[in-house]
C-alpha cells in the first residue's frame, strides 16, 4: 500500500512533463489568436529579423490531435544535429568511464586530501577548482560524482568536517562549474544552435563567470568547513551519526596507471582542440560530435579495451543519453505546434508588450526568474533550450537585447538552479544521508549570493553589449 502511494506521489518523468507541454501547446492554438510578424533580412549580417511594427492578427489555424503527434517526429528531425551530439557525447564519455580514468582521477583527489592534514584547505580548494573547470565543459556532471560522495563524506568526517562539506566539494561545485558553461554542448551549444549565434561565442566572458562563481562557491564551502572544524557544535549535522556509511572500495582504490594518465592528457588536448576549432575555425555541432567520438575510441584503444568492449560501452552511453536526446526533439515539437498554429508570434508580441514597459536591466531579471522557475518543470538543459530559445531569441531582438545575453540568462536560470530544485538534490542527499531540510538550510544562502552575482553578470553583459549580437 505504502509503495503504491509513493509511486503515485513520484515526480513525473521528464518525458511525461514535456509531452504535457506538447498537449498544452496544441490546446493553446485553439485559444490564443493567430498572429504574424513580417520577417526581414538584415543586409549587413544576413540574419533574418522580425519587423517590430508589422504584427497583425490572421485567421486561426488550430492544431488537432494527429497534427500534434506529427509535430513530434518533425521536432526530432529538426533537432537531429543536437540529438546526435547528445548521443555521441554520452557514448564517448561512457567509453572513457569504462577505462577507469575518471574513477582514477577521483580516487587520486580523495587520497591527496586524506594525506594533507596541514594544507587541507588548500588541497580542498584545488580539488574544487579542478571539478569546476572540468564540469564547465559539460563532460563531467553530477551523475559522474554521485558514486564518490560516500567516500568524500567518510573522509570529511574523519578530518573534523561533515557531510555538507563533502556535498559542497562535489555536488555543489560541479553544479556551479556546469552552470558557468564554458563550452557546455548540452546548454550553450544547443542554445547557440537554436539562436543562430556562432558556436560557443562569448567564451571569454563565460570564463570570467566561471572563475568568479567558482571562487564564491569555494569560499562558502571553506568558510563553513573552518567554522565547524573550530566548533563542531555549529555543524548543521551535529546530531546525525554516519557510522553505517559504506563506500565502494574498488573505486576508491582505482590506480592511476600510465594509460589512464595519458587518457586524461589526451582528453584535455581534445577539449583544447575543441576550443580552438570553435573559436578560430567556426566549427559546429558535427565537428564537436566527431571530436568526442574520436576521443572515446582513442582513449579506449590506449587502455587496451577490446573492440567489443568499446562498442558495448558506447551503446551503454547511448542508452544513458536516450532521454536527454529525445527530450530535445519533443521540446522542439511544441515550437513546431506554435508555428503551425501561428501563435508563436502572438506570444512573442504579448511578452514583448510587457517587457517593453521596462528597461533592459529589469527585463533581464524577469527573464532570469522565469528561466530559473522553468528548470523545476523541465530539468534538461537541451530540452529547455529547444522549448524556450526559439521564443526568447526574437523577443530579445524586439526589446533590443543581444541574443548572446538572452542565451546567458537561459544558461544561468537552467544551470545554477540544478543545485536548488529537488530532482538532483534528492539523489545527492540520499547518498550522503543528509536530511533535505539541512541541505537547504546550508545551500539557500549560497544560492542567494550566486543569484545576486548572476544578475550582476547579466547587467554587466548588457552594459558592455555582450555579443556578437
Amino acid at each position: 500500500m505504502e509503495k503504491n502511494l509513493r509511486q503515485k506521489r513520484a515526480f513525473p518523468n521528464m518525458l511525461v512533463i514535456v509531452f504535457i507541454v506538447i498537449i498544452v501547446a496544441a490546446l493553446m492554438t485553439w485559444i490564443i489568436p493567430a498572429g504574424q510578424y513580417d520577417k526581414v533580412v538584415d543586409k549587413a549580417t544576413g540574419r533574418t529579423l522580425v519587423d517590430p511594427d508589422s504584427f497583425k492578427y490572421i485567421a486561426k489555424t488550430p492544431v488537432g490531435p494527429f497534427s500534434m503527434l506529427l509535430a513530434i517526429p518533425k521536432g526530432l528531425t529538426g533537432g537531429a544535429g543536437i540529438t546526435f551530439l547528445v548521443f555521441i557525447t554520452f557514448g564517448a564519455i561512457a567509453i572513457i568511464e569504462k577505462t577507469g580514468s575518471i574513477d582514477a582521477a577521483m580516487a587520486a583527489s580523495i587520497r591527496k586530501m586524506g594525506k594533507s592534514e596541514k594544507s587541507v584547505y588548500f588541497v580542498m580548494a584545488l580539488i574544487m577548482i579542478f571539478f569546476a573547470a572540468w564540469s564547465s565543459t559539460g563532460t563531467f556532471s553530477h551523475s559522474q560524482v554521485f558514486p564518490f560522495i560516500p567516500m568524500f563524506v567518510l573522509l570529511c568526517n574523519s578530518m573534523g568536517f561533515d557531510a555538507l562539506v563533502a556535498i559542497g566539494m562535489t555536488f555543489t561545485i560541479i553544479g556551479t562549474g556546469y552552470a558557468s558553461g564554458t563550452i557546455n554542448p548540452y546548454s550553450i551549444g544547443v542554445a547557440h544552435s537554436v539562436t543562430g549565434l556562432p558556436m560557443f561565442s562569448g567564451l571569454g566572458y563565460r570564463i570570467v563567470v566561471l572563475v568568479v562563481m567558482s571562487a564564491v562557491t569555494i569560499a562558502y564551502v571553506l568558510w563553513y568547513a573552518r567554522k565547524i572544524k573550530k566548533d563542531p557544535s555549529k555543524s548543521l549535522l551535529a546530531d546525525i551519526k554516519f557510522d553505517s556509511f559504506s563506500v565502494d572500495e574498488e573505486r576508491l582504490n582505482t590506480e592511476m596507471t600510465s594509460p589512464r594518465k595519458v587518457s586524461l592528457f589526451i582528453f584535455l588536448l581534445g577539449i583544447l582542440l575543441l576550443v580552438y576549432g570553435l573559436t578560430k575555425l567556426k566549427w559546429g555541432l558535427d565537428q564537436i560530435s566527431a571530436i568526442f567520438l574520436a576521443l572515446g575510441i582513442i582513449i579506449g584503444l590506449i587502455n587496451r579495451l577490446p573492440l567489443n568492449t568499446i562498442s558495448n560501452s558506447f551503446v551503454e552511453g547511448l542508452q544513458r543519453g536516450a532521454l536527454p536526446a529525445i527530450i530535445v526533439g519533443f521540446g522542439r515539437a511544441s515550437v513546431v505546434i506554435f508555428e503551425n498554429g501561428h501563435i508563436i508570434d502572438t506570444i512573442i508580441h504579448s511578452v514583448t508588450s510587457v517587457l517593453g514597459k521596462f528597461n533592459l536591466y529589469i527585463s533581464s531579471v524577469i527573464m532570469l526568474i522565469f528561466q530559473t522557475l522553468l528548470n523545476f518543470f523541465i530539468p534538461s538543459a537541451s530540452g529547455q533550450a529547444a522549448v524556450t530559445m526559439p521564443i526568447l531569441a526574437p523577443i530579445s531582438d524586439l526589446i533590443g537585447m543581444n541574443r548572446q545575453i538572452t542565451t546567458l540568462i537561459f544558461h544561468f536560470g537552467d544551470g545554477y538552479s540544478n543545485n536548488l530544485w529537488p530532482m538532483l538534490v534528492l539523489i545527492a542527499c540520499a547518498i550522503a544521508k543528509v536530511p533535505l531540510e539541512k541541505y537547504y538550510k546550508w545551500y539557500v544562502p549560497l544560492f542567494g549570493i550566486l543569484f545576486v552575482f548572476q544578475i550582476i553578470f547579466v547587467w554587466i553583459a548588457i552594459a558592455i553589449n555582450y555579443g556578437p549580437f
